[in-house]
């Protein structure tokens, strides 16, 4: 019985070729973009899971208005930093500054 099933879709492709070749095409199109749609949402859920304690990493963001558009961006002031450090000792065990103004700064303790 299943070996008729193929013998008929067989039959049917053969003879219809331009319908089976938008329908195969149509097909491997479908699941190449449902595949890299997949492959996006898994890399967007296992952003920075190679760090230990992954979910305490936090990024501060900053938001500025100029000329009534308002822009948001991850630089931020030096002073910003020591603030952080200061009162908020017990929430974060190190702070990173990056500024856009003078490419990307690292710092840990006196060192930078």
């Amino acid at each position: 019985m299943f070996k008729n099933y193929l013998t008929v879709a067989w039959r049917n492709l053969v003879k219809n070729k331009a319908h089976t070749l938008i329908n195969i095409t149509g097909l491997s199109v479908g699941m190449a973009v449902a595949m890299l749609i997949g492959l996006w949402i898994w890399d967007e859920l296992s952003y920075n899971k190679n760090f230990d304690n992954y979910d305490r990493i936090v990024q501060v963001w900053q938001n500025q208005t100029f000329n009534g558009v308002t822009g948001s961006q991850t630089a931020m002031p030096i002073p910003l930093g020591y603030k952080l450090r200061n009162d908020y000792k017990h929430d974060f065990k190190y702070v990173v500054l990056s500024s856009w103004n003078y490419g990307h700064i690292m710092a840990y303790g006196e060192k930078s």
